[in-house]
């Protein structure tokens, strides 16, 4: 499998000790402020994040009778948000510190000010949000404002998962709200850092599943990359042509057992540069070790988690360990060359109790960019995956830097397919999984619905058809091979075609953009897309024409996102085609 490297954009993170989940002195320097508040029995075990403008999370977790407080220093609690994540550590929703009635909209107040505030005895309410009974003074909360739902004060997103539709006109419905500091500017809040909220729809980037609000999920979305930069993303295979919802309307536990519940096929992989947690030009050694805190993420936290790591083609001494195990390491990519940069830092934690670690990377090249650090985890949950690995899973990724400071930053794992292209035909041919020949002229005609991924809070249903995908065949081997461009034919009511960039790799893989871009109900009446592949051309017409009869390559229908960091979302049919 290949890995992709993506230029990031500016996306500095720095960060905290952890309220509650790790402890540290704040600098004598900086004025220490205090956020507390009450969230009742129904919030007791419930963690709130401070998430930070850059991304950076300070977290408390709610005692037996709901009560939380998290201190900070001033310049980090201004701007920042307070965010809720249920004890099973899946993401539930923002806080909203106060609302305001503006021109005939409300609108909720969902930043500080960078002042102690005591949000007092809260509601939690069913629509995804929690909010003070009575409002905190104006001083300590930001003017800026979000649209809201309902003169209860609902975000728009909130109880959604972030994929709703956000017009200009609606985020422009708080603008002259006159209560709170003025203090947090709007320019900061559309920016595509991790903390701000770029669509105006009450959730932090990094807990959004779709950041500029234009109903396009950011695994798939061009213009969210860097606001998702810092984003798991996964990997799936299946060689089942029918393991797909829009064919096999009744996928059963045994089905999904096979597929995701099998380590060869599904794996989430964490790829962090070394710029998201320190910044531009980071010093190679300014983090000293990584790990992430699930929580009690039934496979990656709590008191058994199931999740295993496996090897990507920088392998690691973790390869098919439990990842509770794993304590940290360092690899070069190119193990046969030295690294370029003189790292000091092993990348190994020294507390061998806490596992869940990343391991450092580096490519060898002499740009200090190219430092990440990295896991590739399989859940391990077999025919739970479904119901235990789900969009809304928070990560928080603690850090300790060479200045001896605890860290952290959180993300979530976003929706993505968990079911593979489903082939229907081939050459104009039902197909049932028989063996796939070209025709005369070396060509395959393939006929496919889209793959699936889960729906999220708010949604009806189990499962979305996925639009905005990137298709292609790769020839699949010890390293992907791109059928070009060229190669295709047969596409046009369906995709548009990449003029791909001969150094960007994902281009050549998949270069056939779906023109549909949004996600649709998933039904057996789905719309179907189509495309050709002349595969004597993939495969090279001397080598093709040379081959004899019954030879077989195994090629890859692949349905991939956009460009994260290190790589892309991914579903992938197996398919072997033999020639005639």
């Amino acid at each position: 499998m290949n890995w992709f490297r993506r230029a990031i954009g500016a996306l500095a993170v720095s960060g905290t000790a952890l309220a509650t989940l790790a402890t540290g002195a704040l600098p004598a320097s900086a004025a220490s402020v205090k956020i507390q508040g009450d969230l009742g029995a129904a919030g007791a075990g419930y963690k709130v994040l401070l998430v930070g403008q850059r991304g950076k999370a300070t977290v408390a977790t709610a005692d037996a009778s709901g009560k939380f407080a998290i201190t900070t220093s001033k310049s980090d609690s201004k701007g920042a948000s307070l965010q809720l994540v249920t004890p099973g550590n899946r993401y539930a929703g923002p806080v909203v510190i106060a609302k305001e009635k503006v021109a005939g909209s409300w609108c909720s107040k969902t930043k500080l000010a960078g002042s102690s505030v005591n949000l007092g005895s809260m509601t939690m309410s069913s629509n995804g949000f929690a909010i003070p009974k009575k409002a905190p003074k104006s001083s300590t909360y930001a003017r800026l404002s979000v649209l809201a739902r309902t003169s209860a004060g609902n975000p728009l997103s909130a109880g959604t998962g972030g994929i709703v539709k956000i017009s200009a006109a609606q985020k422009k419905k708080c603008s002259k709200s006159k209560v709170g500091s003025a203090s947090v500017s709007a320019s900061d809040e559309a920016s595509n850092l991790l903390g701000a909220d770029m669509d105006g729809d009450g959730l932090p980037n990094a807990l959004d599943a779709d950041d500029d609000g234009d109903l396009q999920i950011d695994a798939v979305d061009p213009t969210t990359t860097e606001s998702a930069a810092m984003n798991p993303w996964v990997s799936l295979r299946s060689n089942n042509p029918l393991y797909n919802a829009s064919i096999n309307q009744g996928l059963t536990a045994a089905d999904i057992a096979a597929t995701l519940g099998n380590g060869a096929n599904y794996a989430i992989q964490f790829f962090i540069g070394q710029r998201n947690l320190l910044g531009n030009n980071p010093d190679p050694n300014g983090v000293q070790y990584a790990w992430v805190d699930c929580g009690e993420l039934i496979y990656c936290g709590g008191a058994a988690p199931t999740a295993r790591t496996l090897s990507t083609h920088t392998s690691m001494d973790n390869t098919g360990v439990p990842w509770k195990t794993y304590s940290g390491g360092f690899a070069i990519e190119t193990k046969s060359q030295p690294a370029t940069v003189n790292f000091t830092v092993t990348g190994v934690n020294p507390d061998a109790s806490v596992g869940n670690a990343l391991f450092l990377s580096h490519r060898n090249t002499s740009d200090v960019e190219n430092v990440y650090w990295r896991a590739t985890l399989f859940p391990n949950q077999g025919a739970d995956t479904v119901n235990t690995v789900k969009p809304g899973d928070v990560y928080t990724v603690r850090f300790k830097t060479a200045a001896g400071a605890d860290q952290s930053v959180v993300m979530m794992l976003n929706p993505h397919a968990v079911t593979v292209p489903g082939l229907t035909k081939v050459n104009g041919a039902a197909y049932a999984g028989a063996t796939i020949s070209p025709d005369a002229s070396g060509k395959i005609a393939f006929e496919f619905f889209r793959p699936q991924r889960l729906t999220t809070t708010g949604e009806e249903g189990t499962f979305r058809d996925m639009g905005g995908l990137r298709y292609g065949m790769i020839s699949s081997g010890q390293m992907d091979t791109p059928c070009e461009g060229g190669t295709y034919s047969g596409y046009g009511s369906d995709f548009t075609l990449s003029n791909a960039n001969p150094n960007d790799m994902a281009e050549r893989l998949w270069p056939l953009n779906d023109k549909t871009t949004t996600d649709i109900a998933t039904s057996p009446t789905a719309d179907q897309i189509a495309f050709t592949l002349d595969v004597r051309g993939c495969v090279g017409a001397a080598v093709y024409d040379a081959a004899a009869r019954g030879t077989k390559w195994n090629f890859q229908l692949v349905a991939a996102g956009q460009n994260l960091t290190g790589g892309s979302n991914r579903a992938a049919l197996d398919l072997s085609i033999t020639k005639p």
